[in-house]
């Protein structure tokens, strides 16, 4: 989409060739002509861009190596994704005390920039095949639409892809207006965006899972899950340091002078 500026420059040029290259005589761009002159402008690269909306991209068949980092982009935003549930939703009472007892502002912003992140990742696989100029994308959409002279494979990824529209039109409000943009009414007003129920999310997840499984079995011959297996255990780990911390600091903060006298020499060894 062109700018002001860009639309400004090309107005006043088509103003100039009316005018028949008179550009010290501004008979056709006058301050009363200037608005004519800008909507003939817009009119034109809105028509260029219609006409490029309305021709139907033929898509190639996606290479091996597309397949292969399409996945492994999976893999990395649902283990993102797991790994803010886990610290953020699934945490223990316990859990929770401590990160917010040790850093509570640090965990605050996590969690926005972790929301954001899972708003976005899952905007970005399902976005469009191609953009309005062409363009395209490596999505699901891609990867379906181009698979279409494979029918038993199209059908089976269409109905995952199918799944996951629902969770998309759900957030795509906070995606556009929030996370890819600041909207101005939308931060003026202050109203949630985007709202969707961990139930949806989860049906999204086992729908992206589904989708990437059935790419790499029918086009590679090989089994591949989205679930990386090592994120619960880090996030455990996250957590439990936390916890250890928080008890260490109460032995260090002992009456017993022997019990903090070994806390502090373990966590201050002298060499």
């Amino acid at each position: 989409m062109a700018s002001d500026a860009q639309i400004e420059m090309a107005a006043a040029a088509a103003a100039e060739k009316a005018n028949g290259g008179k550009f010290t005589d501004p008979l056709f761009y006058k301050p009363e002509h200037q608005a004519f002159w800008r909507d003939v402008i817009r009119t034109a690269f809105d028509a260029v861009a219609k006409a490029k909306v309305g021709k139907e991209v033929e898509l190639e068949p996606p290479s091996l190596k597309e397949i292969a980092d399409f996945s492994d982009h999976c893999v990395y935003i649902r283990s993102v994704f797991r790994f803010a549930t886990r610290i953020l939703r699934d945490s223990t009472e316990e859990e929770h005390k401590a990160m917010h007892g040790t850093a509570p502002l640090f965990f605050e912003d996590m969690a926005q920039v972790l929301a954001e992140y899972a708003v976005i990742s899952a905007s970005r696989v399902t976005d469009p095949a191609t953009d309005r100029w062409n363009n395209e994308s490596l999505t699901v959409e891609m990867f379906t639409k181009s698979l279409a002279s494979k029918p038993d494979v199209f059908a089976l990824l269409d109905e995952a892809w199918q799944r996951m529209k629902k969770l998309r039109e759900k957030i795509r409000p906070a995606r556009n207006k929030l996370c890819a943009h600041a909207d101005r009414e939308a931060i003026r007003s202050g109203k949630p965006l985007g709202m969707a129920s961990w139930q949806e999310w989860d049906e999204f997840w086992t729908a992206l899972a589904d989708f990437v499984r059935i790419l790499n079995e029918k086009l590679l011959g090989r089994p591949f899950e989205i679930d990386a297996g090592g994120v619960g255990g880090d996030a455990d780990m996250f957590l439990k340091a936390f916890i250890q911390h928080r008890h260490f600091e109460t032995l260090v903060e002992s009456d017993d002078p022997a019990v903090r006298d070994a806390c502090l020499k373990l966590a201050l060894p002298t060499g």
